[in-house]
């Protein structure tokens, strides 16, 4: 299973973004567990210190959001990996 879990805080500008992404890309990759986790009440990770942070399987891949292209291109990887 690849999961994909994005950090988020409601006081931050650029993660009302992250919901848009999340929910553009989640329909291309209906195979991906796609968490949203509230940075303000979900324990963090020792690698998570900015909102929006974008893990996947436990990985840091963006810090910030990413573009819609990149983050398409790195689960179609992830795929691809766990497929091989």
């Amino acid at each position: 299973m690849i999961l994909l879990q994005v950090y988020v805080s409601q006081d931050c500008w650029s993660c009302h973004e992250t919901v848009h992404i999340i929910a553009d890309v989640a329909v291309q990759f209906p195979g991906v567990k796609m968490e949203m986790l509230d940075a303000a009440v979900t324990p963090l990770p020792e690698d998570v210190f900015a909102v929006p942070t974008y893990l996947l399987n436990g990985r840091v891949i963006s810090l910030g959001n990413p573009t819609r292209i990149e983050l398409c291109d790195k689960l179609l990887r992830e795929q691809q990996k766990s497929h091989a």
